[in-house]
């Protein structure tokens, strides 16, 4: 849209002329005796006028913040105390000066205005602005839903094609992607969701995919904090998946933000695994604690299981046999320790730094 109308659009300068208009085409169809001009262009300016402070009202009403919300109550307010005696100064007094009468009895000399009539009258004209003011915005909120669902549609179907192409690849490149396997079959086909959450998930998956496919010879580190925000990718998505996924989290602050390297998929390897795994539930939550003390940092994940559910999900099991591999063979600083406990099971990580 041209920025000029665009302007004019959102400032309702436009509320005028088709206020003139729509009362010079009633004048012509519906008014034995023609009103004049003068009347209809006052008469249109001062709907104009109150429309604008009607349209500030509902819109902040409906989509302001609180404080916006506030302002929009006390406009509303004012504009229930002064319409009355304003309309009133201005019909009455003010416009007769300039030979515009809105009361054709006016110019006799007993004439006293009924107030009673004159007041049902703006209120009638009151009701039927806020009307037009309500259609409109919901005509707005109509066509922005639309063209929005439009758009997430068509980004979503980019989104497919991509993870698609991601997921041949991480298949090809046999990685250690439980999860993510398991999550391109949901998200792909899940309906559900509103489009705007469906798209921020599946850019979350191919964020996710993307730096899995970056774990190569060339790439066999990254920085805490990359693996980290994978992390909470991780757990958004799982949560996605399943609503009754339930995980507790706790860590000391500032861990988020170590500059430090580690191995690719330190972080994210036992998350993966427990997701696949573990109950992770109200009654059974997966766990993570992560601390530091003395230069070193501490790293416990806990997942319950069920044995007989475990039995039945495919797995190659190399997922933490090549992490060790990549920690021994890089001399890393790093302690693995993983195992089992009355179907409890736990991870270790021990980083010195």
């Amino acid at each position: 849209m041209n920025p000029i109308v665009r302007t004019i659009y959102r400032s309702n300068v436009w509320a005028f002329p088709i206020f003139a208009l729509v009362f010079c085409v009633a004048n012509g169809l519906f008014v034995k005796a023609s009103i004049p001009s003068g009347q209809i262009l006052l008469a249109a300016l001062l709907f104009a006028i109150y429309y604008n402070w009607a349209y500030y009202i509902v819109l902040n009403v409906y989509w302001g913040r609180r404080k916006k919300r506030i302002f929009a109550g006390v406009a509303f307010v004012i504009l229930l105390l002064t319409i009355e005696p304003s309309l009133e100064l201005l019909i009455y007094s003010y416009f007769p000066l300039i030979d515009v009468y809105f009361d054709k009895y006016m110019l006799e000399e007993d004439y006293v205005h009924d107030i009673s009539e004159f007041r049902q009258r703006w209120i009638t004209a009151l009701l039927v602005i806020f009307f037009a003011v309500i259609i409109r915005l919901a005509l707005r909120l109509y066509r922005n839903k639309t063209i929005e669902a439009e758009e997430s549609k068509q980004q979503k179907a980019k989104q497919d094609e991509e993870i698609k192409t991601l997921h041949d690849r991480l298949k090809a490149r046999q990685l250690n992607t439980h999860f993510i396997e398991n999550f391109v079959l949901i998200a792909l086909h899940r309906e559900k969701k509103q489009n705007k959450e469906n798209v921020e998930m599946l850019t979350m998956l191919t964020d996710l995919m993307n730096y899995q496919l970056s774990m190569d010879n060339q790439q066999q580190t990254t920085n805490w904090q990359e693996e980290w925000d994978q992390v909470e990718n991780l757990l958004q998505m799982a949560y996605y998946k399943d609503p009754n996924f339930v995980y507790e989290w706790a860590h000391d602050g500032g861990i988020a933000d170590l500059e430090i390297v580690i191995p690719h998929g330190l972080l994210i390897m036992p998350l993966e695994n427990a997701i696949k795994y573990g109950k992770n539930n109200a009654e059974w939550p997966f766990r993570m604690d992560f601390g530091r003390k003395n230069n070193r940092i501490y790293i416990r994940y806990t997942n319950y299981f069920d044995p007989v559910q475990r039995s039945r999900i495919k797995s190659t099991g190399k997922g933490f046999w090549l992490m060790e591999k990549r920690i021994a063979g890089g001399a890393w600083p790093i302690k693995l320790h993983k195992w089992e406990e009355n179907h409890v099971f736990y991870v270790d990580i021990e980083i010195a730094c």
